[in-house]
């Protein structure tokens, strides 16, 4: 396995858009956002849906990326990035498919898709990120109400 991610959250408002401030993830010091588009050479209006969105929506997408809720997307991958105007997956979002395994994330193959159009993931060319287990389960639950730990912890 790889070596894990140094990964943080940060609240930042998103470019054109500062009256939104998201918790964005920060992996090995660059935004998540700017991974994706360093790899694909284009901008996406696209933010974190943590810290803007309701506290509902916000546990839902929370328990999804820990693979605690199964996923919406046709794909079955996991919505990181969604539209900073709605958080509507129909707008289309970043998502990646995500594994947990010795004690770690896998974040791999990341790409573009909405949830209606099976066909439209494009993949990114870019590597996986690697996080441990019990640092994500820290972060997310500092920045979303209501995650809990899992049994065991």
């Amino acid at each position: 396995m790889s070596r894990p991610s140094v990964l943080t959250m940060e609240s930042r408002s998103p470019p054109g858009r500062p009256l939104t401030v998201a918790a964005e993830f920060i992996l090995d010091g660059r935004p998540l956002l700017e991974h994706c588009e360093r790899a694909t050479g284009r901008k996406f209006g696209l933010v974190s849906p943590f810290g803007w969105t309701k506290p509902d929506h916000q546990l839902a997408v929370a328990e999804r990326l820990l693979l605690r809720r199964p996923a919406l997307l046709p794909t079955g991958r996991r919505e990181f990035l969604v539209c900073g105007e709605c958080a509507d997956l129909g707008c289309g979002c970043i998502s990646a498919a995500v594994q947990l395994e010795d004690g770690c994330y896998i974040w791999s193959d990341f790409g573009h898709e909405n949830d209606y159009d099976s066909g439209s993931l494009q993949l990114f060319p870019m590597g996986k990120f690697v996080i441990r287990e019990e640092e994500l389960n820290r972060l997310v639950g500092r920045c979303v109400p209501g995650v809990t730990r899992p049994a065991g912890e």
